[in-house]
């Protein structure tokens, strides 16, 4: 009988021990549900957080992209501007050097025909009786 009621008693410290072990594993794997969800949250707003500033910072880059294309158009069109300038310039220097030119021959010419009415006025002067 004795051996019984040690049986018994064992029986009941197991079971109690058992039970005790349960409630641990239980509570515990209650304990990592709660800290799984508050996990869960806290990743669920850092993940909407990031699209946030994903969105902001996406928009941001598509405005330098628009500000960049356009100072490209405007560079390139400055930049053809400057180059019809400066075929423009090129043009009238030699403009320029032609009429000088032009100048010179008409300046020798009017010299020629200075010289020439001079010579003939000479030329009269001593023909004339005196």
């Amino acid at each position: 009988m004795n051996f019984r009621l040690l049986t018994k008693q064992r029986l009941i410290v197991l079971c109690i021990i058992l039970a005790v072990i349960i409630s641990g594993i239980y509570l515990k794997l209650h304990y990592i549900q709660d800290n799984f969800k508050g996990s869960n949250e806290r990743c669920f707003t850092e993940l909407t957080s990031t699209k946030y500033q994903l969105n902001v910072v996406t928009e941001y880059k598509n405005r330098i992209d628009k500000l960049l294309t356009e100072m490209e158009k405007k560079h390139k069109a400055e930049k053809e501007q400057f180059r019809e300038i400066m075929d423009s310039c090129v043009a009238m220097k030699q403009q320029s050097l032609l009429c000088q030119s032009q100048f010179e021959d008409l300046q020798s010419e009017c010299k020629k025909v200075k010289e020439d009415y001079d010579k003939l006025i000479q030329d009269r002067d001593k023909r004339k009786p005196s």
